[in-house]
């Protein structure tokens, strides 16, 4: 019976740190993969594009971009959700009448007020043509979502999904956002670093040698017993 539960504590053991060390090399492949996207962005940074050029290409996020257009005015919308330094606040975002289209335009951050029925005070934009640079990303969107939801106030959002700001400026809207360069650092290419990764790879193998050092010590308890 002795050797029977000696064998099962082997067997349970070898199951469950097998299954630690998968998760252990999972998240190193998946520091890995976040250290190259990194590497990718920064030399996409170093790059600067006109937005037709942009447009044609299969992935233009992360390269910069360099366009000009006029601002629709009361185009104004604020982007739901966004969280800068702890504090719950807004992305406020423009539509920028473009030779190529409409362009979503993220223009930076703005904190939320207590009563969600007001919405950030904003100055209207320039009402002439004007040039603008920044880092092209991609529409933001909701991680968890049931569906699209309708906010009760119409120039309040929880997405840029391209058919949604469709619905709200009234015609189509190109499927890339401008974060301008004083938009602020609301957004990063990923939302958890290799680091990150690189921590909880060592808390799985951490954990597979601390489980065998219990059956170990398990076992020449017994043993002596």
């Amino acid at each position: 019976m002795i050797i029977g539960k000696r064998g099962g504590l082997l067997v349970l053991t070898a199951a469950i740190s097998a299954l630690m060390v998968f998760m252990g090399m999972w998240q190193l492949s998946r520091a890995d993969e976040k250290r190259q996207l990194l590497q990718e962005w920064q030399q996409r940074s170093q790059m600067e594009l006109e937005l037709k050029e942009a447009l044609a290409m299969h992935s233009p996020f992360g390269y910069r971009l360099r366009t000009s257009g006029v601002y629709l005015a009361g185009g104004e919308l604020f982007l739901d959700n966004q969280i800068e330094q702890g504090r719950a606040g807004y992305r406020l975002i423009r539509p920028l009448q473009t030779p190529q289209g409409l362009l979503a335009v993220d223009s930076g951050w703005w904190p939320a007020s207590a009563d969600r029925s007001r919405l950030p005070a904003v100055n209207p934009p320039d009402d002439h043509a004007l040039e603008l640079t920044g880092v092209l990303v991609r529409p933001w969107q909701p991680p968890l979502s049931l569906g699209r939801e309708r906010d009760a106030h119409p120039r309040r959002l929880s997405s840029l999904e391209p058919a949604l700001l469709t619905e709200r400026w009234g015609q189509p809207v190109l499927p890339v956002v401008l974060k301008t360069d004083g938009g602020g650092d609301g957004w990063q290419p990923v939302v958890m670093g290799p680091e990150k990764h690189l921590g909880y790879a060592v808390q799985w193998f951490t954990m597979t040698v601390a489980i065998w050092l219990a059956a170990w010590w398990w076992y020449r308890r017994g043993h002596e017993a």
